[in-house]
């Protein structure tokens, strides 16, 4: 049986070649894919955990887009309350609000409404170009890399919320926003006065943050409870609405595996009709020739998958050193994208494999 596969591999290199690169196609596909959703979500949430608080506090029920977007829905009196819970340093109001807007006019942006002066006593936020924000106003700051990549600077425009903010500092660290605005501000666009959308709570001693969270839990069972070190892994893994992309691409290259590899299996069963008679003839079951081909498509997906990989190993590469993207390259990506290359191997062949093994031996014989 090993002969028949080599022979059949050499007889038809270009085939075979063009049946590995579908499957390692499909490969590419789901472990770039995959890596990048998951890549920057983390890294969305990695930002977050830069401002230096160990909790997130939000109303259960609240519903909003993201784990922190979340609409202005609670009452600023509920951090005066979490203030007198025992191990509690500091409590800050933050409203967020997702514009469907890119700069470039397309995508979504978050934008944080704050009071500064409390977050930047409470933070590691500091201002490193420009002034503090200010408690009131149309006004905006904007971290580091926003004003890096977008080259703006104090006295620019932006139009936010329907709105022109004028940008009066620059701060740093990254956040998970990247632009924030006075808390009344936003209050007022929203008309939600007196409400925000989460509270960020400091710790006085960040090792006991799990014992202050159950104190908050028991004396405020009405609120959610995140803990900000595991927002990365909460926001690669944590949103349905991805997870299903995800599922579906998987689906998706799966199925354009096992496509190019029913076509290339058809193919050589109708072109070795012959070979199949004078198998037959000589006395090879059903059961052999059916495997012949079974064997041969399992390969082409293990050659693929291998190959896949590899060429997904230097793309990401690629895109990490030269376009700056954050690609998260996990083993589940991987174990997904392994199966979904044997899978589709063994699927495609199925058919050739039984139509193969049922063809009447005279008629094969005498095939032209």
């Amino acid at each position: 049986m090993t002969q028949l596969i080599t022979a059949n591999f050499s007889h038809r290199p270009g085939r075979t070649i063009a049946s590995i690169f579908g499957v390692a196609l499909g490969v590419v596909l789901v472990v770039l894919t995959v890596g990048l959703v998951r890549g920057l979500l983390r890294d969305r949430g990695e930002r977050d955990t830069h401002l230096g608080f160990e909790l997130i506090l939000s109303l259960r029920g609240q519903q909003g887009i993201s784990l922190t977007s979340l609409p202005l829905t609670m009452p600023l009196q509920l951090a005066d309350e979490v203030k007198t819970i025992s191990g509690v340093e500091a409590v800050v109001p933050v409203g967020q609000q997702l514009e469907m807007k890119g700069e470039s006019g397309l995508g979504i942006r978050q934008i944080d409404g704050v009071e500064f002066a409390s977050l930047a006593t409470a933070s590691t936020v500091r201002i490193v170009t420009g002034q503090p924000l200010p408690p009131s106003g149309d006004l905006m700051i904007v971290d580091v890399r926003y004003a890096t990549g977008h080259k703006t600077r104090p006295g620019d425009k932006i139009s936010a919320l329907g709105r022109e903010f004028t940008i009066v500092g620059i701060y740093e660290p990254e956040t998970g926003a990247r632009m924030m605005i006075p808390l009344t501000t936003m209050q007022e666009i929203q008309s939600a006065p007196e409400k925000c959308s989460m509270l960020y709570v400091k710790c006085e001693d960040a090792a006991q943050q799990q014992l202050i969270a159950a104190r908050i839990a028991e004396r405020l069972p009405n609120l959610r409870i995140i803990f900000t070190k595991d927002l990365p892994e909460l926001f690669a893994y944590g949103y349905q609405g991805f997870n299903v992309f995800l599922n579906l691409v998987i689906l998706l290259a799966a199925f354009i595996s096992a496509l190019v590899i029913l076509l290339t299996m058809y193919t050589s069963v109708t072109e070795r009709t012959r070979q199949i008679g004078i198998l037959k003839a000589m006395g090879a079951s059903k059961k052999f020739i059916a495997l012949v081909f079974v064997n041969e498509a399992l390969l082409v997906g293990m050659a693929g998958v291998l190959s896949g990989l590899g060429i997904a190993l230097l793309a990401r590469f690629g895109i990490v050193q030269w376009m700056g993207v954050k690609l998260a390259l996990g083993w589940d990506a991987i174990g997904y994208a392994a199966l979904a290359g044997l899978l589709s191997g063994l699927l495609g062949a199925l058919y050739p494999a039984l139509r193969a093994a049922q063809q009447d031996p005279i008629a094969a014989l005498s095939y032209e």
